[in-house]
């Protein structure tokens, strides 16, 4: 194979933007005989401890900066008069003192904060990739608070963020395929492959990089501080693989020594009358889940250890989960100025291959009959020949998936002057899944024909080393410059995401064969300020990605010749194999963003953006194969797709009580790339040429006092392709009620939160959420709608009591409708379930 190497002109390409970037946006500096310098210290005041990334500006200037970790601050170039200095920061309630700047003389400014239980906005980091309040923020985020994440005990990822507006979790139930879109960013798929929504853990990425999949219900976050949900272009900062959005998870490190352990345990409900599944037919599914941790700040080195484990019968059948889990995060200071920071985390993870609910097959008409009667077992029926008998076929309730993950990212920050911070960092990611698929001795059929032999299986493991460094320039009072730098290499060993055909029934780790990517990206951004109240935000980001093969061998199942087996019937076979060449092993792009924040008052802000951002195609989108009953045909032609996002939105907030949110938003693809069922069960990755997102997104949180939280969240989505044709012969797709809408984009989402402090020990919530009916799905469609996922309402209750100071117990009743709904095709969600758990902190 031939290494595809990055061209030299896209580079210089890049780099002569840059320079014109530059030069537009740097002022030459200039200085007054009639200045002075203000100096000084910010600290808390409750503990005397300085207080790290105040703002600190001269009342009616653009002069500002942020304190140093100690709280220290310098503003150089103050007009030599008497000025106003305010401190501000979320959590603190502002302060301000007047001086007298002297020519050429430098004054001094000491201020205490004081903390505050006022509502403010929330600190926001991934926006801007510093730290920015919420009020300037130019982009919709939202933050999930550590009191969120810790309402249910070991909560996952996707239950965290479920209720963010414009985010739709889809699951199909244990370890199998979890996707998360924003902003209808994405469909639901096996494998949950091209995910366009990056995930990061403190910074490092969670992605499986030859997927993009991020098993949201596998990341724990018993050790979180906080999640961050950037929506819109936000690729133009992250690159490749984020253009649908970016899930920022940050970890916990402790204050005081601090040691914690929990349990909780739980069952899930019998289901109504109506269904008819043996697998529920007196049987109660129980799960359990426990952590323990410790922490502590100690001088210059901060940690936190946290361990966790959980199982799960399964609410179905071959739905059952384990998982082990742990995450250390470290912190030294090294001095005033520098320091160094560890992320890590190992988990695996082992469950059921959860298949759809029953149905009856005619194989050779492709004809799907659906059992929903029978939701919570596993099987097909299958017809040889069409009008022969049903033949029950049960050998998908002993497949097995199992997972290791693993990252070891390493931070090195150094404040280089007041003005100039370094961070640079070195990852390791290690993302391993194994699909069992005949754990019996003997031969297995499938009812599509195939064999599964003892032992079978598909697996895929990917090595992933990255480093980038970032550059953090506040050149004047107007500009603050970021430049970065990111690359990594990523060794991939599979059994089918590579070019060459892979083992026919695979036994044997010496099956896999290789393949690698290589990725690199430069970015620069200038935040600046216009005005008092207006501040630009600029960015210009160039990305490239290869991979090291020039063709691919495959077996094309889109011919299949039927063989008739006696006492089997009609059996396919493939007897058609193809070499094609890669017509783009390497794609890159230059993304450009400009977002505006209008802050017109201390309370509201007006923002607006636009921006493009590309994603290149993973490995499993080129190269698929396998995917249990259904076959993929790799695609030699597919390219990256790309995106012009839209935005305009308004953030206010009405006294300590009320605020509100409100975001207009157009995504317009290219080149989206889209699984489209083919021929029987067959399907391929494939470029659509054009498809337009829009939709508003609207959230209210309102405080009417200091007992009372209640949130509320709509967002109306309007997903099409717009280049939409019927195809000959049809596929799947036209079979739907509006072919031309996007799979799996429900129309409207919405979400609600009430949160009631009864006292000083017990706390009450109710949230729900609904998900609207789908106008399109991929795979088993009907021109009447009928069995789509979606068009559900779902309410939880929860109860915390703190028993004492260092006890809490938690009890909860998720879904206590008990309803009965599907997130993904002919996938039965949960139903009823009782938890309680208990916490202990010391």
């Amino acid at each position: 194979m031939k290494t595809k190497h990055v061209q030299v002109i896209p580079l210089v390409r890049f780099v002569l933007s840059v320079c014109c970037l530059m030069a537009f946006l740097v002022p030459l500096p200039s200085y007054g005989a009639d200045t002075g310098t203000v100096k000084g210290k910010i600290i808390d005041k409750a503990d005397g401890e300085g207080v790290y990334g105040a703002s600190v500006t001269v009342a009616g200037t653009t002069i500002g900066t942020a304190t140093d970790m100690n709280g220290n601050f310098m503003l150089k170039g103050v007009p030599a008069k008497q000025q106003k200095i305010a401190v501000s920061i979320v959590g603190y309630a502002p302060a301000s003192q007047v001086v007298s700047v002297g020519a050429g003389q430098t004054a001094i400014v000491n201020l205490s904060l004081g903390q505050t239980t006022i509502m403010a906005s929330e600190v926001v980091v991934g926006a801007a990739l510093y730290k920015q309040d919420r009020l300037e923020v130019p982009v919709t985020a939202n933050v999930v608070s550590a009191e969120k994440i810790k309402q249910e005990p070991n909560p996952t990822l996707d239950q965290v963020v479920e209720d963010v507006p414009g985010v739709v979790v889809t699951r199909a139930g244990g370890q199998t395929t979890s996707t998360l879109q924003i902003r209808g960013s994405n469909t639901y798929q096996g494998g949950a492959i091209g995910t366009r929504v990056q995930s990061f853990y403190d910074g490092f990425p969670l992605n499986s990089p030859e997927t993009g999949e991020v098993v949201w219900s596998s990341v724990n976050m018993n050790a979180a501080d906080k999640v961050e949900v950037l929506k819109g272009s936000a690729a133009t900062l992250y690159g490749s693989g984020a253009m649908g959005g970016v899930v920022n998870v940050f970890g916990h490190l402790p204050e005081t020594l601090e040691v914690k352990a929990g349990t909780s345990a739980g069952f899930f409900d019998a289901p109504p009358s109506s269904d008819k599944s043996v697998y529920r037919d007196g049987y109660t599914p129980w799960f359990w889940n426990s952590y323990v941790g410790i922490g502590n700040k100690s001088g210059k080195l901060s940690y936190s250890l946290l361990y966790s484990h959980s199982e799960d019968d399964g609410y179905r059948q071959n739905a059952q989960t384990l998982l082990n889990d742990v995450k250390l995060k470290a912190r030294y200071d090294i001095d005033a100025k520098q320091y160094l920071q560890l992320s890590a985390f190992y988990n695996e993870t082992e469950g059921g291959y959860a298949y759809t609910w029953p149905y009856d097959a005619t194989v050779l008409t492709g004809t799907f009959i659906p059992h929903p009667e029978l939701a919570y077992d596993v099987y097909v029926n299958a017809r040889f020949p069409a009008a022969g008998p049903y033949t029950k076929y049960d050998v998908y309730t002993d497949d097995l998936i199992k997972r290791k993950n693993a990252l070891a990212g390493l931070n090195y920050v150094n404040l280089l002057s007041d003005n100039l911070t370094l961070d640079a960092r070195l990852y390791y990611t290690r993302n391993a899944t194994t699909y069992e698929y005949n754990n019996t001795p003997k031969d297995q059929m499938y009812a599509t024909g195939a064999t599964r032999y003892p032992g079978e299986f598909n697996e895929t493991s990917s090595n992933r080393y990255g480093a980038g460094v970032k550059l953090d320039w506040r050149v004047s009072d107007s500009h603050r410059l970021l430049f970065g730098v990111d690359g990594n290499i990523i060794d991939v060993q599979s059994t089918q995401y590579t070019g060459e055909i892979p083992s026919a029934h695979p036994l044997s780790n010496s099956d896999l064969n290789d393949i690698q990517e290589k990725n690199f990206a430069a970015f620069v951004q200038d935040e600046w300020k216009l005005t008092d109240k207006l501040t630009a935000l600029l960015s210009l980001r160039y990305d490239w990605s290869g991979i090291n093969a020039d063709e691919v061998t495959y077996v094309d199942y889109r011919s299949p010749v039927y063989v008739t087996i006696p006492g089997v019937g009609p059996v396919a076979t493939y007897p058609y194999t193809k070499t094609e060449s890669i017509e783009n092993p390497s794609v890159d792009a230059i993304n450009p963003r400009i977002a505006l924040n209008y802050k017109a008052t201390d309370d509201m802000s007006f923002r607006a953006s636009w921006g493009t951002s590309f994603r290149a195609p993973t490995l499993a989108e080129r190269f698929v194969r396998d995917a249990g009953i259904l076959k993929g045909v790799p695609n030699p032609a597919l390219d990256k797709e790309t995106m012009t996002a839209y935005e305009i939105g308004v953030y206010k907030q009405f006294g300590d009580k009320v605020s509100l949110d409100v975001a207009a938003f157009i995504n317009d693809y290219d080149n989206l790339i889209e699984s489209v069922k083919l021929q029987g069960t067959t399907f391929e990755f494939q470029n659509i040429t054009k498809a337009r997102i829009w939709g508003i997104e609207t959230s209210l949180n309102i405080r009417p006092n200091p007992s009372w939280n209640v949130n509320l969240a709509y967002t109306y989505m309007n997903a099409k392709n717009t280049d939409y044709k019927p195809s000959t012969p049809a596929v799947a797709i036209d079979s739907n009620p509006d072919p031309e809408w996007l799979p799996m984009r429900p129309e409207h989402t919405a979400s609600a939160s009430v949160t009631w402090k009864a006292n000083d020990n017990l706390t009450l919530n109710l949230n729900g959420r609904y998900v609207g009916e789908y106008k399109a799905v991929n795979l088993y469609t009907n021109t009447e709608g009928d069995n789509y996922p979606g068009d559900f309402v779902v309410f939880n209750l929860g109860a915390k009591y703190k028993i004492t100071d260092n006890i809490g117990a938690t009890l909860l009743c998720n879904n206590i409708g008990n309803v009965q709904y599907e997130e993904a095709e002919w996938f039965r969600a949960p139903g009823r379930s009782f938890v309680l758990g208990v916490d202990l902190t010391y």
